[in-house]
């Protein structure tokens, strides 16, 4: 998997003009694979052939340590510039300040009436008791699928336009504390074939997880996207590499200042707004 971030540091002025070059021929590959771009925090937008995806895009706490969404970025996707034009859907993950903003998501729900939104109760619950939803309601509900889940309850499953989604409620990080938060984990297969799995702020415990090997073993993801810090104990990763049936694994949620830890354990993870990666499929 290349990062075309770490891929260009370092290099001279005239190679690193060639290496801006080749992260436009990526992004124009991604007819015949799909990509991945990391816009801040754990936001990212995933897109393939035909289908666009955006996860926990709008957001404004950083508490000092996260990286924000840039405003060029920002201001792009509310204005469905490209790449962030034609987008089939939205994921929010929990209803965090560093992961979801409702009037953010309203705003852009009102602008963008193709757009399908994928989310937990507890942030469809914020953004239905904002004050202009009510006279939205009636273009923006058809097009909002809920997640209601208890800890423990089976995965949620769902086909929405031919992309295959299922949602698990893994325990926000920090368990038992913050046992009320309802942080999904979701698997999401593109039209085209190619999964990916995005984890919130999901707890490393193996016990969160291992009832639910069975339903992941099912199908492989071809690129998971945890926080960083399940790099950081032999459980976090056995989690990655022989629970949750993904492939290859980037890092999202990473402080601005990057910890050493995470550094020496030589992982691949996302730092800087418009890193993309190439997404591997399964043959």
């Amino acid at each position: 998997m290349i990062i075309i971030d770490k891929f260009c540091k370092g290099l001279t002025k005239s190679i690193g003009v060639l290496c801006l070059l080749a992260s436009f021929t990526l992004t124009a590959h991604d007819e015949h694979g799909g990509t991945a771009k990391y816009l801040g925090n754990s936001a990212i937008l995933v897109q393939s052939a035909q289908t666009k995806v955006l996860f926990d895009p709008f957001f404004h706490r950083d508490f000092g340590i996260y990286q924000l969404v840039p405003e060029d970025i920002r201001n792009a996707i509310f204005q469905g510039l490209a790449p962030y034009d034609k987008m089939n859907y939205i994921f929010i993950s929990h209803a965090h300040d560093d992961h979801f903003s409702a009037i953010d998501l309203l705003n852009y729900l009102i602008k963008h009436t193709k757009v399908q939104l994928i989310a937990p109760k507890q942030a469809i619950d914020k953004l239905t008791a904002l004050d202009d939803f009510e006279s939205n309601a009636k273009a923006i509900l058809p097009r909002v699928h809920t997640i209601t889940l208890n800890y423990g309850d089976m995965a949620w499953s769902k086909i929405i336009n031919h992309t295959k989604v299922s949602a698990v409620r893994i325990p926000h990080a920090g368990w038992p504390g913050r046992a009320n938060v309802e942080n999904m984990v979701f698997r999401v297969t593109l039209p085209d074939g190619t999964t990916v799995m995005h984890m919130g702020d999901a707890d490393p415990d193996d016990g969160h997880y291992l009832p639910y090997k069975a339903h992941w073993q099912k199908q492989v993801t071809d690129t998971a996207f945890p926080p960083y810090w399940f790099f950081y104990s032999a459980e976090g990763r056995d989690i990655l590499h022989e629970i949750i049936n993904a492939k290859h694994h980037v890092g999202v949620h990473v402080p601005v200042v990057i910890p050493q830890r995470l550094i020496e354990t030589k992982q691949s993870y996302f730092s800087t707004p418009g890193q993309v990666i190439k997404l591997k499929t399964q043959e």
